[in-house]
């Protein structure tokens, strides 16, 4: 029986963690899946020692106020015990703070370590990570950039393509009428979907940014209803104090675990970054990229600028803008994003059918950047081949 154990820290490594999981179940029943993730891993029926998507952060001041957390409740106590008694697999998915810190300590055990979705370190110079160019330690990139970058360190890269290619194939030919009957959402309003990230730090600076925008952009639509996409696995009591605070006389209903139904089912989509961009592209759903950042994360901006770094001309930022090339999901970063400005956005788009046509076939375009289906069981396949013996 070969001990698996998967290292997850926010909701779209969870996804992509359940998605392999349910793929080795198939093909090495005999398996034992561990690790820590969240509810999507759960389900896939990998025994989770503990839940990390709460501790997930963006930017620094957020993420060493999650990472203490981390550290105290979580980390100690993971990296100790994999460390005395360590699986045969070990499959980290980003959470690159974390993960790299038990790579070469677990390959130098004799572990074999499957680096799904490392992270792309901007910034650090390939000789830094020449260290993890070990023949125990295999990387499998999704991006091109990540690849890149750890070509250049010299460490063993393998592509499987994107496993955003499986988990979105069953909703991509479902329609609006369908979506919105399955919500049970209103079918003749104009509908905008709200996503204020997956992460507890970001939703609390996204969504009274989105809410104020949404109600300037009742005052020009005023039969226009508003859906909140929340991840599955978030407590359903720190929804509601926000909504008291922000939402008002909003029409809005709030959606658990159905990101990929709203998606469907929404005229037009405000986002704020991460996976969920890529997933809108791939759907079909003209959006707006919207991203604000807390006080002191805005302050390091400051500081960055300071010593010549220009963080908001880095970007795109939205995924599927990155992999275009070009602009076509708009962006409002930073200082570009108040309610104003997103609220004349999202006017300009739902009053120009043609607009949102445009920007949907474009979008769409993004699916080929993907790679074929089957991610998730090519991964499976070869890692069954590995642990048996096999050369990666």
């Amino acid at each position: 029986m070969v001990r698996v154990f998967f290292s997850v820290g926010d909701a779209s490594g969870d996804l992509y963690a359940a998605s392999l999981a349910r793929a080795l179940r198939r093909r090495c029943p005999d398996w034992q899946l561990e690790g820590i993730g969240g509810i999507e891993m759960l389900r896939a029926g990998v025994q989770v020692w503990r839940y990390t998507p709460a501790f997930s952060a963006f930017g620094m001041w957020s993420s060493v106020q999650a990472a203490i957390r981390f550290w105290l409740v979580t980390a100690w106590f993971v990296q100790k015990k994999l460390l005395s008694s360590p699986p045969h697999l070990f499959i980290p998915i980003d959470l690159g703070a974390f993960n790299r810190r038990l790579l070469l300590p677990l390959a130098e055990r004799g572990v074999r370590i499957f680096y799904f979705v490392p992270p792309s370190l901007w910034g650090v110079p390939s000789e830094r990570l020449r260290k993890y160019a070990h023949k125990n330690i295999v990387f499998a990139p999704i991006y091109e950039w990540q690849r890149e970058k750890w070509v250049q360190a010299g460490a063993q890269v393998c592509e499987f393509g994107h496993p955003l290619a499986d988990i979105l194939l069953p909703y991509r030919e479902v329609t609006v009428s369908e979506a919105r009957a399955k919500l049970r959402l209103p079918s003749s309003f104009p509908l905008v979907a709200l996503f204020p990230g997956s992460r507890l730090t970001t939703v609390k600076e996204n969504l009274p940014l989105l809410l104020q925008a949404a109600q300037q952009i009742r005052i020009r639509f005023p039969k226009v209803h508003f859906a909140i996409g929340i991840p599955a696995g978030w407590e359903e009591a720190w929804v509601p104090p926000m909504l008291r605070r922000f939402c008002g006389n909003l029409p809005t209903s709030v959606h658990f675990g159905c990101s990929r139904w709203l998606l469907k089912a929404c005229d037009l989509a405000l986002l704020v970054g991460g996976t969920i961009t890529l997933e809108a592209a791939c759907l079909g759903t003209p959006s707006v990229m919207v991203f604000w950042m807390g006080a002191l994360n805005r302050l390091q901006v400051h500081w960055l600028r300071l010593r010549g770094v220009q963080v908001l001309s880095l970007g795109p930022f939205a995924l599927p803008n990155r992999l275009l090339g070009e602009m076509v999901m708009p962006e409002l970063v930073g200082w570009q994003a108040t309610p104003q400005r997103i609220a004349d956005l999202t006017t300009e788009l739902l009053q120009n059918g043609e607009a949102r046509e445009r920007m949907r076939q474009r979008l769409l375009q993004v699916w080929e950047k993907l790679g074929p289906t089957g991610t998730a069981d090519r991964i499976a396949e070869f890692l069954r081949q590995w642990m048996g013996g096999g050369n990666p």
